[in-house]
């Protein structure tokens, strides 16, 4: 059983769109608790490239969580440096909550840390607390390549993954990994994530170049895609969408989201 941890403005927003009443603050939370919810179909039409060796270490950024131009809460994403388990390490931090007028409808308050090893760039630990409807989930992990096995805690259940060599990332650091791995259109890369269902292998793809309103006002912003490899291990279809300043900062502005739940 793993140790217990410590669940230790800017330009930026978040768009969802949804083909269910739940609210957008508890799907983007289940989304970067690693859930399994990212679906899609991978083409295999691009060959992935070397990553970028590096997490841009920066925040907080204050996102709007938007559902039918309606903000139903707020977010924040932060990264920094820290040791863990006496390893150079970024600490990665998201807290979400729902606007006041919408708690009275579903109640959503969210803790997400993640840490990452500076060398490998792949996840040392991480812990999910979220509260919903005044019930609290944790969920957490710690990974231990050299074992082979990614070792944690659902709730009351203990969870044990086998491990498939090489770096992987939770849910949140997969997605900050992805603002500094892309540059141009027709870039993609292959990434391990980590679910509740095992590790999965991903390809993410860099769709183009388009101009999006900002906070800073409209901006051009690289279209990144990222979907498994094997969509065999999953039911339902979405879609999944980072919008990132391909400038120095790599500022991720966007996540637009539509994901199906029946």
């Amino acid at each position: 059983r793993i140790p217990p941890m410590n669940a230790t403005g800017r330009d930026a927003r978040i768009i969802s769109r949804m083909s269910s009443p739940r609210l957008p603050i508890a799907l983007l939370v289940a989304v970067l608790a690693g859930c399994g919810l990212m679906c899609g179909s991978g083409d295999g039409g691009q060959s992935p490239r070397p990553l970028a060796e590096t997490i841009p270490v920066d925040g907080p950024f204050v996102y709007e969580v938007r559902y039918l131009g309606i903000t139903c809460g707020h977010m924040t994403l932060q990264n920094r440096l820290e040791e863990y388990d006496g390893r150079p390490a970024y600490h990665i931090v998201m807290r979400a909550r729902n606007a006041k007028f919408f708690n009275k409808i579903y109640r959503v308050d969210a803790r997400i840390d993640s840490w990452v090893d500076r060398e490998t760039l792949g996840t040392l630990a991480y812990e999910s607390a979220i509260t919903e409807k005044g019930r609290l989930k944790i969920l957490r992990f710690e990974v231990d390549e050299k074992a082979g096995v990614i070792r944690g805690v659902d709730g009351d259940s203990e969870i044990e993954i086998e491990h498939p060599g090489g770096p992987v990332l939770d849910p949140l650091a997969f997605v900050m990994r992805l603002r500094s791995a892309l540059d141009v259109p027709d870039d993609a890369v292959d990434l391990q994530l980590i679910t509740t269902r095992g590790v999965l292998s991903t390809r993410s793809s860099a769709l183009e170049m388009k101009k999006k309103n900002t906070v800073g006002g409209r901006k051009a912003l690289l279209k990144v895609r990222p979907e498994p490899v094997d969509n065999e291990l999953f039911s339902r279809k979405g879609e999944f969408v980072l919008w990132v300043d391909p400038g120095p900062a790599r500022t991720l502005h966007r996540l637009d989201f539509k994901l199906n739940f029946g």
